[in-house]
């Protein structure tokens, strides 16, 4: 009877715990190297509906690339607020939201966003992602309007949190010409 209730416990403090690792408190700043900011200040996206179009196309915008899925509960418990920030900022702030095709299917991806009224323009982004060697999700990218790289975040500090850092990042750079 002992073995079933520690073995129960161990299960519990290893759920738990990777729960806290996949909802960290704060964001994690990533480094790009210099091929791989090229490769995100150049690259084009295959939308939902079979449409290419280019990060060149949000020029005169603060561009958030957001690579999230399905299952992310990070990811989607972010997306309500980012939303927002989408509509307040609709003239100067653009988000493209990618699919890196970890485990969703198209078809998972399109019954998503069925489902939800977001703001947001949606992709498939496997190539940029193998590019970027993403490891983990949410994993945000962040553009300004003329083009150029401004950083890139893994992890999400919680929606008030990620709300009020991508807002700041919209104040800071979206004058930038």
């Amino acid at each position: 009877m002992l073995y079933f209730f520690m073995k129960k416990q161990a299960f519990t403090l290893f759920t738990v715990l990777f729960l806290l690792g996949s909802t960290a408190v704060f964001a994690q700043q990533v480094q790009l190297t210099p091929s791989q900011i090229k490769d995100v200040e150049n690259a084009s996206f295959t939308d939902l509906q079979g449409n290419t179009f280019n990060l060149s196309d949000y020029r005169g915008k603060v561009v958030m690339i957001d690579f999230w899925e399905t299952w992310c509960e990070p990811c989607i418990h972010s997306m309500p607020t980012v939303n927002q920030l989408a509509k307040a900022y609709s003239n100067s702030f653009a988000v493209i939201a990618l699919t890196p095709g970890i485990s969703d299917s198209k078809q998972d991806v399109k019954n998503f966003v069925s489902k939800h009224n977001y703001k947001f323009r949606y992709a498939y982004g496997g190539n940029l992602a193998q590019k970027l060697q993403i490891t983990g999700i949410p994993y945000k990218v962040f553009i300004d309007p003329n083009g150029k790289f401004i950083s890139a975040v893994m992890s999400s500090a919680g929606p008030s949190r990620d709300f009020k850092e991508i807002q700041e990042i919209i104040e800071n750079h979206k004058e930038a010409k």
